[in-house]
């Protein structure tokens, strides 16, 4: 800088970034480059950087957000909850982020608490699809499709390594209301019998039912018949198409990992998984659970 050099110059001689060469010099005064002080000026920012200060252990923003995360709520609708009653206090989902990975709170890891992201396949499925469905997601009645009304489902099934069983999930489109079913084996018949069970236990009477397109899901007509409903199939290959239905599933996985053994999967412990998700917030809910919208509709 003494000599004249500009700032595009010096970085290139150093091999950095024009834009790191600038904020260097910033934190010297007068615009005279002094290592000493400029690394000074970084540890003083630094000490007042929000971002730490922010989320004060002991706080009752700490207390609120270490106790939701040990209820594996999302650091989003944490914020957003904590947002919704502070309004003078906010606090983003980012900081509680980086707090989680900095190994801010009590035994609380991103890898223990928060739900992984990207997709996994378990299980093998077969390319041939033996269904050959009268009615598909085209077809269903406006209020379903725009999830207008209750009682309109979505279903699929979790599965583990092959020969360990699986796990159908039915998910109504407009609550996001979970049931869930373990079953044996995959086998048509088994399947069929889950879902039934899973509606009739509940005293649900289903309207629409939309389904992957499996073999799983073959005696879809008998469901028709013995559930007085209408069942139709997503097209081959679109799980977009039943998104809500894929998402709740990725969230049970969390819960219920590749290599369990569903057949000896505790009732118990599946029902108080599909509470837990049933009873905490969604975004998509306006921040209201599942089942205040199911049962409050």
């Amino acid at each position: 800088m003494q000599l004249g050099t500009s700032k595009n110059q010096i970085a290139l001689a150093l091999n950095k970034h024009r834009s790191s060469v600038s904020r260097l010099i910033k934190r010297c005064p007068g615009g005279k480059f002094n290592p000493e002080i400029s690394y000074t000026n970084y540890l003083e920012n630094r000490k007042r950087c929000i971002r730490n200060k922010r989320i004060k252990k002991d706080s009752e923003l700490y207390e609120y957000i270490q106790s939701h995360l040990y209820q594996y709520w999302s650091p989003e609708i944490i914020a957003l909850k904590w947002n919704e009653h502070h309004k003078d206090d906010k606090v983003s989902f980012n900081t509680i982020y980086s707090a989680v990975r900095a190994g801010y709170f009590c035994q609380i890891s991103a890898q223990s608490h928060l739900r992984r992201r990207g997709k996994q396949k378990y299980g093998h499925r077969s390319q041939y699809c033996c269904i050959q469905p009268e009615k598909t997601i085209h077809d269903l009645p406006a209020e379903a499709k725009y999830r207008e009304r209750l009682d309109d489902w979505e279903g699929d099934t979790i599965r583990t390594t092959p020969g360990k069983g699986c796990v159908v999930t039915l998910l109504d489109r407009k609550s996001r209301y979970l049931l869930a079913q373990k079953v044996e084996t995959i086998a048509s018949e088994k399947v069929k019998e889950a879902v039934k069970e899973a509606f009739v236990k509940n005293g649900i009477k289903p309207k629409t039912i939309v389904f992957d397109n499996g073999p799983e899901f073959a005696k879809y007509k008998d469901l028709e018949k013995e559930l007085q409903t209408s069942v139709y199939f997503a097209d081959p290959h679109s799980p977009w198409q039943r998104g809500s239905n894929e998402n709740i599933n990725d969230s049970l996985r969390f819960f219920l990992p590749r290599g369990m053994d569903f057949r000896n999967l505790d009732d118990g412990y599946l029902e108080d998984v599909v509470s837990f998700l049933n009873n905490r917030p969604r975004k998509c809910l306006g921040l209201k659970s599942p089942i205040e919208v199911y049962c409050c509709t």
